[in-house]
């Protein structure tokens, strides 16, 4: 297609060139969407099930309210009045998810563009569980109970009413964003309408150049697996310590094949051959749960698909 399809008089512009820029980006991003938040700031370990006896595990804490300061005088020798907390906790129950591949011998008889690599067929299943951690995060994330819902596509102003938010919850620290790529795009378009101060700000200039993936101290992570309903992308800012993870690692144990399954390990990947079938089957098991750890901690953002 020619560029005088795109544009006036033949003239590429700075905005279609960023377009294309995004484009490709995006593009990539939804066939191999392999960004994980599982080890970042937002994630907050909560332990491992093995030997528990229940799959629940429950994280005790106190909310961000900060609302019993250390401000009374108190007199010598005086017994200080009590002041009871309020106990809060979060459950991550813990759930087996699986995935099997079956692998035909013909396909591994013949070899060549048409066979497989058994062993490789079982490494990808560590970036199955990745992927099928960011789906589970997508729906966790979108249970957020406060949210603001954008008139129709995200704008930066709506990023503003995240901040402000998070102000009146009472937290301070770093904030994490997990937005589709075309909220990504709709914050971004919003951008080039922006006059004044906001314009000229060094993070708004990079965002709208090359998508940067900081916006007003947000880290942005644009991520397929941010869920719809109701016509709206559910993504959400996060501050540090909004999810809560844990595991449920499988104890040593020694197979009928006499292969050793590690203990510590919450992703178990076997191999199983099937005669009557003539098929190896390569299964893999995770065990994990998560969940808000605390709703002052994440403010959902919806806006139109």
């Amino acid at each position: 297609m020619a560029f005088s399809s795109f544009t006036t008089a033949n003239l590429v512009s700075e905005g279609i060139l960023n377009d294309l820029a995004m484009a490709e980006q995006y593009m990539a991003l939804s066939l191999a969407d392999d960004l994980s938040l599982r080890n970042s700031p937002i994630v907050y370990w909560i332990g491992d099930a093995s030997g528990a006896g229940s799959n629940v595990l429950r994280h005790r804490l106190i909310g961000l309210g900060h609302s019993l300061p250390m401000a009374t005088t108190a007199a010598e020798t005086t017994d200080v009045a009590a002041s009871s907390v309020t106990g809060a906790y979060a459950d991550v129950t813990i759930a087996r998810r699986a995935l099997r591949l079956d692998e035909s011998q013909l396909t591994q008889i013949v070899g060549g563009s048409w066979g497989f690599d058994p062993k490789a067929i079982g490494g990808t299943m560590l970036a199955s569980y990745d992927a099928g951690w960011m789906t589970n995060l997508g729906t966790t994330v979108a249970g957020a109970t406060t949210n603001i819902t954008a008139t129709s596509t995200a704008t930066v102003d709506d990023l503003y009413d995240v901040i402000d938010t998070f102000s009146a919850n009472g937290y301070r620290g770093n904030l994490f964003a997990m937005f589709s790529p075309q909220q990504c795009s709709q914050i971004r378009d919003s951008l080039r309408s922006e006059v004044g101060p906001v314009a000229y700000r060094g993070d708004v200039q990079a965002y709208k150049a090359l998508g940067a993936e900081e916006l007003l101290g947000i880290a942005i992570f644009p991520s397929t697996y941010v869920t719809t309903a109701a016509s709206k992308y559910e993504g959400a800012v996060m501050g540090v310590g909004a999810i809560a993870y844990g595991v449920g690692s499988p104890t040593s144990v020694i197979t009928n094949a006499g292969n050793v399954k590690p203990a510590g390990m919450p992703v178990v990947i076997d191999f199983e051959v099937n005669s009557s079938a003539a098929t190896l089957e390569i299964v893999g098991n995770a065990y994990d749960g998560q969940t808000i750890r605390e709703q002052a901690r994440i403010v959902g953002l919806l806006s139109s698909t």
